[in-house]
């Protein structure tokens, strides 16, 4: 609920004020490596629960894992973005349009720090036993969160950085 909030305020902010889109202020580069980092990630995710749907201990443990350390990476590139823009003076009261974009990104940075904390939890878990064929509700129940998170990157790339 609150992304949405987010999401329709940068778009009523991008038609009442165009005119902070030109020249486009951000480089799509690091938002498209993101966009392949966090892609990877879901795929990672997907393995992770077809591991743990076999009973597969060491295998979820792993994508888990693997899920954990590719949003930290996504964090890491998003973090040299922004330390980017901060030099060249873009902060988040340069205008309304800085202020959107950073409030949403950092958003969704927490959502993927607390997921990726969550994913190690799951990993240590998977680890350990917990899961099996007949219960691997957490690992699923985690995957559909990941996927949001990278639904979401999708709509932040598409309203900051293309359009």
């Amino acid at each position: 609920m609150f992304f949405t909030a987010f999401f329709a305020m940068a778009v009523i902010m991008r038609v009442a004020h165009p005119e902070l889109l030109i020249p486009r202020p951000l480089s799509p580069w690091p938002a498209l490596l993101n966009g392949l980092v966090m892609a990877l990630s879901v795929f990672f995710m997907a393995r992770s629960v077809k591991k743990a749907q076999v009973g597969d201990r060491r295998g979820t443990a792993f994508h888990l894992s693997a899920t954990a350390g590719v949003g930290l990476l996504f964090l890491g590139i998003k973090a040299a973005e922004w330390g980017m823009e901060i030099q060249e003076g873009k902060i988040p009261s340069t205008n309304l349009f800085y202020g959107c974009y950073y409030t949403l990104t950092g958003f969704e940075g927490l959502h993927v720090l607390i997921g990726a904390a969550v994913l190690l939890v799951l990993g240590w878990r998977a680890k350990r036993g917990d899961f099996n064929p007949n219960y691997h509700s957490p690992v699923t129940v985690m995957a559909l969160y990941w996927y949001l998170l990278a639904v979401v990157w999708l709509f932040i790339l598409f309203l900051f950085y293309v359009f």
